[in-house]
């Protein structure tokens, strides 16, 4: 068998990488958000031996926050995969080093990994951020107002009317929330697709929401936001959670995975319903500067509809 070859993606390598993931990844990784990228075959580069797509990277270009205010283009790198056969033979840092080529516009690039110790020879340092309340779930006390919060299910469209909560709630408060753009709407669409979505409304306008779903009895939020400003958002924030909580009751949830900002004003909300739930830090995430170093201080967080 003759050295693997690094080239870009065509067309034709798609079901060679929809194999390709399938088998490296646990559980198996769908090509559905890969999809969505109309320029994905750029994004994407693939390793080729003589039985063919043996290896793969991913790199996005997105806008995240930094703790000065400002805003960095980043070079988001994912679906880093090598086939069994073509393992122990420098393969991933190769594809790297392909994909690092090409962002030569990023201030630094990121990615998230259960093995660190592949990406630090390319100059990749960890980082940790507390991502997750995990612990006992315990209904409120408090009870919605009948009518504010209106349910829909997560797909394609159903996301769009929220950019505004989403930006406000994140602007100069949350270091590595994305600036979204359509496309990466769309991906969190297709990320977070058959959970269940909750709106709190006011008139015509959505002031917060909150997106979450259950896994046997386990009660998993995987986003919420508020609009920061109004002095009634400790009551939206109670009244979205209150929304969620009717549905876990009746799913007999007993703890729950919180995957929120440590903002302040949702801390105080999370008290009531889950006091004993625990800050967990996510240590899988990995920066590497290009143009200059990141800058990550302050309330770090990344939702499991912005993953890449």
């Amino acid at each position: 068998m003759s050295g693997a070859t690094i080239r870009p993606a065509r067309v034709e390598d798609q079901p060679g990488l929809t194999a390709l993931w399938a088998t490296a990844f646990t559980p198996a990784l769908a090509p559905d958000q890969w999809l969505v990228d109309e320029q994905r075959l750029a994004h994407t580069f693939v390793a080729e031996d003589d039985d063919g797509v043996c290896g793969s990277i991913y790199g996005l270009p997105k806008r995240l926050r930094e703790s000065d205010g400002g805003v960095a283009e980043v070079h988001a790198i994912g679906s880093v995969a090598v086939a069994e056969r073509a393992r122990g033979k420098g393969l991933a840092r190769r594809l790297v080093a392909a994909t690092l080529e090409t962002a030569r516009e990023a201030d630094w690039a990121l990615l998230f990994t259960g093995t660190p110790d592949v990406y630090r020879s390319s100059g990749f340092a960890s980082f940790s951020m507390p991502r997750t309340l995990r612990g006992p779930w315990t209904a409120p006390a408090f009870a919605a107002v009948a009518g504010r919060v209106e349910r829909e299910t997560v797909g394609l469209g159903s996301l769009g009317a929220l950019g505004e909560v989403y930006e406000r709630s994140r602007a100069d408060r949350v270091v590595l929330a994305p600036v979204r753009d359509d496309r990466d709407w769309t991906m969190a669409e297709v990320r977070m697709r058959g959970a269940r979505l909750y709106r709190w409304v006011e008139g015509s306008a959505v002031r917060g929401y909150a997106i979450a779903d259950t896994d046997g009895g386990l009660g998993r939020l995987l986003e919420c936001a508020v609009l920061p400003e109004s002095d009634g958002s400790a009551a939206v924030y109670r009244e979205l959670y209150s929304a969620v909580a009717a549905d876990w009751a009746a799913a007999a949830v007993g703890a729950c995975e919180l995957a929120v900002p440590a903002l302040p004003e949702e801390e105080r909300v999370i008290h009531d319903v889950a006091p004993h739930a625990v800050r967990q830090e996510d240590r899988t995430g990995m920066v590497r500067p290009l143009r200059r170093e990141a800058r990550l201080h302050g309330i770090r967080h990344f939702t499991a509809g912005d993953y890449f």
